[in-house]
């Protein structure tokens, strides 16, 4: 398995991105053990790190992120433990907490000594996290569906199809309570390709975080989404984006008249 990552890394030579180079191993080793031990009979594989692994984005992603579509009988801390134990049989041995808040499960894996064994940084004490969360109670009206992982290893999820993954996003887009540059890259993805959200799993969503009122249609969505574009300072959202970025050049497309000329694949106004 460490000769996979020394591979991938030798391939990286900016240093910030060779970090997450790294990370991103790592959650390909968390998903084939969690495949393995049955978790996504349970669970769905969502958010940003889903579109990189599953759809090839060319944007980095930090967590790993779940919605719990089968409550009975999961135990999270459970199931950690038998990831833990699949990727120390691997060299990878990592600690864990958890913290529950609300209806959302979160994790911090934190791998010590991997930073240092890379070459990433000098201080042995530092080490590499990976995030995972679990929304306990997620919104319904989400489209299922399989979805088979065969490099850098094989495994194979459940997810959301790409309608219902955008309504994900576009709720976190609507929502969020703070600007966050890597919805605005995933936006631009989604819109470049044409992709419909679900509207059903967008307003069940906002129900749930916002209460009734706040339904979006199909006719009201392409409004709504430029009243949420032409409210933003895009020159954060570049800065923040771009240290994801495989190709950093990109981030200069995040601006909006750009994002304006992708709704020509939607309906007008």
């Amino acid at each position: 398995m460490k000769d996979l990552i020394r591979q991938a890394l030798a391939q990286e030579r900016r240093a910030p991105l060779r970090r997450l180079v790294l990370a991103e191993f790592l959650q390909h080793f968390i998903l084939q053990s969690l495949y393995r031990h049955g978790a996504f009979q349970a669970l769905v594989f969502t958010g940003g790190t889903a579109l990189r692994l599953l759809y090839h984005t060319q944007r980095y992603s930090e967590d790993l992120d779940f919605s719990l579509e089968k409550a009975i009988g999961f135990r999270f801390e459970a199931l950690l433990k038998k990831v833990q134990k699949d990727l120390t049989s691997v060299e990878l041995p990592f600690t864990y907490s958890v913290k529950e808040v609300k209806t959302v499960a979160r994790a911090d894996l934190r791998f010590p000594g991997l930073l240092q064994e890379f070459r990433l940084t000098p201080m042995p004490e530092q080490k590499l996290t990976v995030k995972c969360e679990v929304d306990r109670r997620p919104p319904k009206g989400g489209t299922k569906e399989p979805a088979l992982v065969t490099a850098p290893i094989s495994y194979s999820v459940t997810t959301y199809d790409l309608s219902s993954l955008f309504a994900t996003k576009l709720h976190a887009l609507f929502f969020r309570r703070y600007t966050k540059g890597r919805d605005y890259y995933d936006l631009m993805w989604y819109l470049g390709r044409g992709i419909q959200p679900n509207f059903t799993l967008l307003n069940n969503a906002i129900r749930q975080t916002e209460g009734k009122g706040h339904d979006i249609t199909r006719a009201g969505f392409m409004r709504k989404l430029m009243e949420r574009l032409e409210s933003v300072d895009f020159k954060p959202v570049r800065l923040e984006a771009e240290r994801f970025l495989i190709n950093p050049e990109e981030a200069t497309f995040l601006t909006l008249p750009h994002l304006k000329s992708l709704l020509r694949h939607y309906e007008p106004l």
